[in-house]
């Protein structure tokens, strides 16, 4: 009896650390969806001033370094502020069966798109070297960051400590842009074109937000979100009327605001 109780006991021991290691082994899910056979993954840093990008497309590779991701053992932070955040941070970018998927990392914490937290522990500059990141694209705004949103708000509003300074404005000569109205996500503009030949612009535009002083870059609300590329007229003498729609960036806390495009800007006060 006594041989069948330790045979016994030895067993549930052994099914106990064969579930320990099959948990620890187990994906933490962070990437579930992800689609590296239809997509390829964006790898970003962020220093403070410069955001780069770069890519890895070989689906076996992206495939590894998901496998590698999801190996980490991740554990949910029941709370977590902009206090918990250091530079630098990293952040992922690619396409899923539904949608996109954006992931941000810093200071030990993996962040989702709905802002949830983990702790996750890796090395990122190792990641770097480890596997051929190529096509790298360097951007002066925070704004393509992934959910960079969540690093620009918190309970009072807009936090300028991870937010980038807007690049000055270059107007064109002799083309003016008026605000006619702004009424929650649509504004209204009149583009005058006070010269002899005609002017082109596009569906682009940035959104900043004024912060004791100083002009920053608006993140959106919506991941990778892209303008149709048309070339619009304004011939010379003229002048027109344009919509622009606001609802990529969300709800948008009391604050003075600009919108430009190619050189205009028209500003308006939320309050």
């Amino acid at each position: 009896m006594k041989s069948v109780f330790r045979i016994t006991l030895a067993l549930l021991l052994l099914a106990v650390v064969f579930l320990t290691v099959a948990c620890d082994a187990a994906s933490n899910d962070l990437m579930e969806g992800a689609s590296p056979s239809t997509s390829a993954l964006a790898l970003f840093h962020f220093d403070g001033e410069t955001v780069t990008r770069s890519f890895v497309f070989d689906s076996d590779e992206v495939q590894k370094i998901l496998d590698e991701l999801g190996s980490v053992r991740a554990t949910e932070v029941s709370d977590w502020s902009l206090d918990d955040i250091e530079l630098p941070m990293f952040g992922f970018s690619m396409g899923a069966v539904s949608g996109d998927i954006g992931a941000a990392w810093s200071n030990g914490l993996w962040i989702t798109q709905d802002g949830r937290a983990y702790r996750f522990d890796f090395d990122f500059d190792e990641l770097q070297q480890e596997y051929n990141w190529t096509s790298t694209d360097r951007f002066t705004s925070f704004t393509v960051f992934p959910n960079a949103r969540l690093f620009g708000l918190d309970d009072d509003g807009w936090d300028s400590r991870f937010l980038t300074p807007a690049s000055p404005i270059v107007a064109p000569e002799g083309i003016t842009m008026t605000l006619n109205s702004w009424e929650g996500d649509t504004v209204s503009v009149d583009i005058t074109n006070n010269t002899d030949v005609g002017w082109m612009y596009g569906e682009h535009f940035e959104l900043h937000v004024l912060l004791n002083g100083m002009w920053y870059g608006v993140p959106m609300d919506i991941g990778n979100w892209a303008f149709i590329d048309i070339g619009l007229n304004v011939w010379g003498g003229e002048t027109i009327e344009h919509i622009y729609n606001l609802q990529m960036f969300g709800n948008l806390p009391v604050g003075t605001y600009r919108l430009v495009a190619y050189g205009l800007y028209v500003e308006h006060t939320i309050s």
